[in-house]
């Protein structure tokens, strides 16, 4: 596919271990399984009985013991997302999932003690000044008691989810990282991967793209039976232990983990679903500067005519590292941090999981972040989301390991932030109309990815456990109410094409992390205004949003964000991310027209 000048941008993860055969391994999980067992020794059933200065010392020794094993879990992990296929490295992830299994199950009591707490101990608890570090953690605790089950029944869960659950994910990860798919591309055939396969969908042929996406599905439809399997078995056991647990719908699972109420997340849901016409409004819009006769969904993300930008590795780096230091030079120190020390995974390679993330397992070490890079503008996109969540990693590293972790909700603040201070630098750049289209049909494009369709993923995910709670879905089943969403998202602004109803069956979230796909669109739409606070207050909104993203997950959403005066309650406050949405569709109508 072409080579971008990151074919030697691989991640040092020496930091961690050196190797799958490193000693440390094997002291490391042989340790922690000690402390675990003593840890439980120490502590069960006395956690009522402790002083305050007490039970900040259990909290200080359960963050010592499991911080260890979190590493060991993010190494295997990396390694894993770099070469699916290696037996040695898939051994090394079964075992360190037993060990987890294990030592969450000494773990165990330790929530479920403190979740017995009186109220008005609790409350005590929470006020006292020792304890302050881990106030939020206990009121959690206590808050979401009514959904734990007995210490047997959740070790039981913790034992069977390994070959259960856990076990279902992996292989659907295998299956689909062992696809291949032979396709002609310039008068000869190639064998491309899944990740090279959807980056045909920025190809300038129109053919290619959607032959290219034929090719993708099909390969998820040949195997439509153990995907299917897949995904019942994963959706039937969570909604099993939901329903064990007592909550009411599906999605409370994550609302009540997210510390969100369930009329705000209907609310986010109620207005983004509303505002599709924006949607249609503008592939409307794209369809007649392409000059398509029909377009598909298979040409949404197609390029412009005489546009062929193309940047190499560095060019990328220097543009979002200029992004970072014009907006903050802690910002632009923490992103170049990441590539001075070798925490980045860049190039294209066999077996290398689709996709970018990034990967932050404890506040003393430093995050690491996977790209694909195939030098597309999204590409620059994507290192800039992804280095936004080391940002915020590294900020929020003051924490101790308790809280480290950014509150789901906040956890796309950094990243979609990270990526308009980019289009910013690349907007300054642009002087003829013609690229002041294509900046701004881009930027739309990302936000509609990022809000409207994740929305659309998570009223998939709504309609399809529910159903799923009463019966086993049939996979064309799962393809109808699939396509329904996908109908209600871009009406007739584009054909539905018949292998887009198998766009469920390659979506991994689905499966690793149900409902989480709403915080993408949470993430987005929040940044919106808070840009916007940035462009009316200029850099004394700066500190603001640092001690947004410093304080991790050590208050609740709604209390981190009305520290920096925004009300993720009010729907005005939701309606007016969607009106700088629409101002883009009408800013480029404008343009188009003018």
């Amino acid at each position: 596919m072409g080579n971008f000048g990151c074919d030697n941008v691989v991640w040092d993860l020496s930091d961690l271990f050196k190797s799958e055969q490193d000693e440390a391994i094997t002291l490391v999980t042989n340790d922690v399984l000690e402390k675990a067992a003593s840890f439980e020794q120490t502590y069960k059933s006395r956690l009522h009985s402790l002083a305050a200065t007490e039970l900040k010392q259990a909290y200080e020794a359960y963050e010592m013991l499991l911080t260890p094993l979190y590493k060991l879990g993010q190494y295997a992990s990396l390694r894993n997302a770099i070469d699916t296929q290696n037996e040695t490295i898939k051994k090394l992830v079964s075992k360190i999932d037993d060990v987890e299994s294990t030592v969450a199950n000494h773990l165990v009591f330790f929530d479920l003690e403190l979740s017995k707490f009186d109220a008005s101990y609790m409350d005590t608890l929470v006020k006292d000044a020792t304890l302050r570090n881990y106030a939020y953690s206990l009121f959690r605790s206590h808050q979401t008691a009514q959904y734990n089950l007995n210490e047997a029944e959740e070790k039981i869960i913790n034992l069977k989810d390994v070959t259960g659950s856990q076990g279902y994910k992996k292989l659907y990860s295998e299956l689909t990282a062992s696809f291949s798919f032979t396709m002609e591309l310039d008068g000869k055939k190639q064998v491309l991967t899944g990740p090279e396969m959807r980056n045909l969908r920025l190809h300038h042929d129109q053919a290619v793209r959607k032959e290219a996406m034929e090719l993708f599905f099909d390969a998820y439809k040949q195997n439509e039976i153990t995907i299917t399997h897949i995904f019942n078995s994963i959706l039937k056991d969570f909604n099993t232990e939901r329903k064990l647990r007592g909550y009411k719908l599906p999605i409370h699972v994550r609302n009540i983990s997210n510390d969100l109420s369930d009329q705000t997340i209907d609310l986010l849901h109620n207005v983004t679903t509303q505002s599709n016409k924006l949607v249609q409004r503008y592939y409307r819009l794209k369809k007649e500067l392409l000059g398509l006769n029909e377009m598909t969904l298979s040409d949404i993300y197609a390029p412009f005519p005489n546009v062929n930008d193309v940047f190499s590795y560095s060019d990328a780096k220097k543009l979002v590292l200029d992004g970072f230091y014009e907006f903050d030079s802690e910002f632009g120190d923490i992103a170049k941090a990441m590539f001075d020390r070798n925490r980045i995974h860049a190039p294209v390679v066999k077996h290398k999981r689709g996709g970018a993330f990034c990967s932050g397992s404890t506040p003393d070490c430093y995050p690491y972040v996977m790209l694909n890079f195939l030098g597309k503008p999204r590409d620059v996109s994507t290192m800039a989301h992804e280095l936004g969540h080391a940002i915020h990693d590294v900020l929020a590293s003051k924490q101790t390991l308790t809280n480290y972790h950014p509150i789901l909700p906040l956890a796309e603040t950094a990243s979609v932030f990270s990526e308009m201070l980019v289009t910013d630098i690349l907007k300054k750049r642009l002087t003829d109309k013609q690229s002041k289209i294509v900046m701004l049909s881009e930027k739309l494009e990302d936000i509609f990815a990022t809000s409207h369709r994740q929305n659309m993923f998570s009223e998939f995910e709504k309609a399809s456990h529910l159903k799923v709670s009463d019966t086993l879905l049939s996979s064309q089943e799962l393809c109808d109410i699939y396509n329904q969403h996908l109908k209600s998202m871009f009406g007739d602004s584009v054909a539905i094409t018949a292998e887009y109803q198998w766009e469920w069956a390659t979506i991994p979230h689905f499966l690793d992390y149900p409902f989480y796909v709403y915080a993408y669109n949470f993430g987005n739409l929040l940044v919106f205004a808070l840009y916007q606070l940035y462009l009316e207050e200029g850099a004394s909104f700066v500190p603001q949003l640092k001690t947004l993203l410093a304080a991790g997950s050590s208050a609740s959403p709604l209390d981190i964000t009305r520290s920096i005066g925004v009300d993720i309650e009010s729907e005005a406050f939701w309606q007016k991310s969607i009106v700088y949405i629409e101002e883009m569709v009408n800013e480029l109508e404008t343009l188009v027209r003018s």
